[in-house]
């Protein structure tokens, strides 16, 4: 499968990407690999332009992220960064969401800001928030499409950089197990092992240095699993308490909510997080049904209907509520499409 960017628009975008002289380098808010890959391999572009970018994230790298830790973190706002430091930006470049609300403690700056916007992303889900736009939704990470992007262009990518854009890649194809994976991520992955990525070290990072923390949340989590709709539909929930009981971090959810789509008859699996702040946080999954693939949910259209998004497979939302209240709104919702 050859790559649907183009070349001629990417060679127009990167003249006026690369000619900023103080970028500011920003992704959504609770960033997971994919967003912080994307972010270290844009700064590894602009610094071989000897174009120092302020990169900043909204939330600090998680420390389950080792894989990515390792290496020099971004800024992290209103601890490292405030309003201050973005005098001078003379453009912002938006990685991995195309949303305002993904944005909050910078939306109402962006959308008063006049300097050039540029977006990379490969979701769904979008607001008009750019003058230029590099979105492949049939792309499986936005660090697949920044690798696409380098090699179409012949950029040289350091090491830092191929690591950074592997780990993006390999996690938002969960270890290229996911239905988005394709030849397009295959050849990105194998290009960037050709610049020296060690898949086996990545894997051992990402999925073997895991806390005792972490297991006691999985346990947890499995408790508290529901069937409906004839073992078509598989809910987790947890409170914020448990959090603190187990003495893990709300990141150490992460991936969880792929533990039920093991389940032959499980088509979606919702996992429902109170965070303690009045907002619930809500992750869909869903697979094609074994065996019968006339019904295949698009769990981005349900997450829109409680102000999320997402992609078909992949998505979320943070409504406000209890937790008993949302979930049983969001089971209803799932079961419109299930029965």
């Amino acid at each position: 499968m050859h790559s649907p960017l183009d070349k001629s628009h990417l060679t127009e975008v990167s003249s006026a990407l690369f000619a900023l002289k103080k970028p500011l380098v920003l992704a959504h808010a609770r960033p997971d690999c994919d967003a912080i890959g994307a972010m270290m391999g844009m700064r590894s572009l602009f610094r071989v332009r000897n174009i120092e970018p302020l990169c900043v994230q909204f939330n600090p790298t998680p420390v389950r992220y080792v894989a990515l830790t390792r290496y020099e973190p971004m800024k992290v706002w209103l601890k490292d960064v405030t309003f201050d430091d973005l005098d001078g930006v003379d453009g912002v470049i938006v990685l991995d969401t195309c949303s305002y609300k993904q944005l909050d403690p910078l939306a109402d700056w962006l959308q008063g800001v006049s300097v050039p916007k540029f977006v990379v992303d490969h979701h769904v889900t979008r607001d008009e928030l750019a003058d230029y736009y590099v979105i492949d939704e049939h792309a499986s990470a936005t660090c697949l499409i920044l690798t696409e992007w380098a090699r179409m262009l012949e950029w040289s990518l350091d090491e830092v950089a191929a690591h950074a854009l592997f780990v993006g890649i390999a996690t938002d194809t969960g270890w290229f197990a996911h239905a988005n994976t394709d030849t397009r991520t295959m050849v990105a992955a194998s290009h960037l092992m050709e610049c020296g990525v060690s898949a086996n070290d990545v894997y051992r990072h990402l999925y073997q240095t895991d806390t005792p923390a972490r297991l006691r949340l999985q346990s947890r989590l499995l408790d508290t699993l529901e069937l409906y709709a004839g073992d078509k539909l598989a809910v987790m929930s947890v409170s914020a308490s448990a959090f603190e009981e187990l003495k893990a971090r709300m990141s150490d959810a992460e991936d969880m909510i792929n533990e039920p789509l093991r389940i032959r008859s499980v088509e979606v699996s919702i996992l429902i997080i109170d965070q303690g702040t009045g907002v619930i946080r809500v992750s869909f999954r869903s697979k094609v049904p074994i065996g019968d693939t006339t019904r295949d949910v698009d769990v981005s259209r349900i997450a829109q209907s409680f102000g999320g998004g997402g992609h078909k497979r992949a998505a979320g939302a943070r409504p406000v509520g209890e937790i008993q209240e949302v979930k049983e709104q969001v089971v209803a919702r799932v079961l419109e499409d299930l029965v």
